[in-house]
């Protein structure tokens, strides 16, 4: 999901699903319309342009799409061929500038790839660099908000070794800078808007590095879970966060120490994370089982909007009073309305298993109810 920077009531919010309709907020979240636009494939990233609100790019790996109204359609942007895209970012002073990262497939082995546009889309420039002897992959991308030309990827080499860039010029030349950290993919990478020195990066389930020399030198400050985001209040670059498999931590020393804030969270993985634009306490943050968020720096969390409106349900089960309905949710567990559907509850689970395939509920009591999951 992606907020707008200068209207922030304005939120987009993209379901992981084959065929993908935007979900839109105009108010910070009270209210939600499903955007009229399919988009053909499951959105990784979301952006929305930052001085118009209807102008929204989405990423489907393969390709970028863009939407001029809001999502009720849609363009694919051409991009160059065999290019694989994990991550996209605006120039943070120029929206006009858009990177993204990924690989490049069209020669063995596999090359990091980072493509920029500087209209809006509408043509790009590719570079492709690591030419070590095994394929190597770009994953996160991250501007320099103090210098726009500095742009840094965070890398993985099929060896087994997570990998930091770095370009001074806009992504025309690129050097690698000594991370070299045993460890996977690092799906995010974070520059400190008050201090360029500042970087930090998260391997996939090796925790966060923190880097106070430009990436010069590393160390570990948090041993988290898979981290998927890494963000900063908006205003007060003390506080940073980071959503990860099963929760969400916060910094409040620019990332030397870190705690769990999951009040009112769902323990379910936590793919998208955002900031509020213009409110320093506000965060959000994406999950299977809905949109959260807080306005307390994470202290407390509300659920938004709840995932049996994105998911894809598989099973339903309804109780002989008509008005207690159950419903499982692919890789969402299962749902109860007592209302004939008009408002949902997740229940609690209650098994660390696959899907459920079955429910049935017992005729004489709605609160009775049997699960049968995939396993068995």
């Amino acid at each position: 999901g992606d907020i707008s920077a200068t209207s922030p009531a304005v939120i987009y919010f993209a379901p992981y699903n084959s065929s993908t309709r935007l979900v839109r907020s105009t108010d910070e979240g009270e209210n939600w319309a499903l955007t009229s636009g399919i988009l053909p494939g499951y959105v990784t990233k979301v952006l929305v342009h930052p001085n118009a609100t209807d102008i929204v790019y989405a990423n489907l790996g393969s390709s970028i799409y863009k939407t001029t109204n809001g999502g009720s359609s849609w363009t694919r942007l051409t991009t160059p061929g065999s290019v694989y895209i994990r991550d996209l970012c605006f120039n943070p002073r120029n929206p006009a500038v858009i990177y993204a990262t990924g690989y490049y497939y069209g020669a063995s082995p596999y090359r990091v790839a980072l493509i920029r546009s500087d209209d809006g889309g509408a043509s790009w420039n590719a570079f492709y660099f690591d030419t070590s002897s095994t394929n190597a992959y770009g994953y996160s991308l991250a501007i320099d908000p103090n210098d726009t030309a500095t742009v840094y990827v965070g890398g993985y080499r099929g060896s087994g070794v997570t990998t930091v860039y770095r370009s001074v010029n806009r992504g025309e030349t690129w050097e690698e800078l000594p991370f070299g950290i045993i460890g996977y993919y690092p799906y995010a990478i974070y520059i400190s808007p008050a201090n360029s020195n500042l970087i930090l990066v998260a391997p996939y389930s090796y925790g966060i590095y923190r880097s106070t020399d430009r990436g010069q030198t590393w160390t570990r400050v948090a041993t988290t879970a898979a981290v998927y985001r890494l963000t900063g209040a908006q205003g007060n670059s003390a506080v940073i966060y980071a959503s990860t498999s099963n929760t969400v931590y916060r910094s409040q020393d620019t990332g030397r120490t870190w705690s769990v804030i999951n009040r009112g969270l769902v323990s379910t993985p936590n793919y998208c994370l955002m900031t509020s634009p213009n409110r320093q306490s506000g965060v959000y943050v994406g999950t299977k089982c809905g949109l959260f968020s807080s306005t307390n720096y994470g202290d407390t969390w509300e659920n938004l909007i709840a995932d049996v409106y994105l998911s894809r349900v598989r099973v339903l089960a309804l109780a002989n009073d008509e008005r207690t309905v159950y419903a499982e949710c692919q890789d969402d567990g299962v749902y109860r309305s007592t209302d004939n559907g008009a408002t949902w509850v997740r229940c609690p689970d209650f098994l660390s298993c696959g899907n459920i395939i079955s429910i049935a509920v017992d005729p004489r009591n709605p609160l009775a109810v049997w699960a049968l999951e995939g396993s068995g």
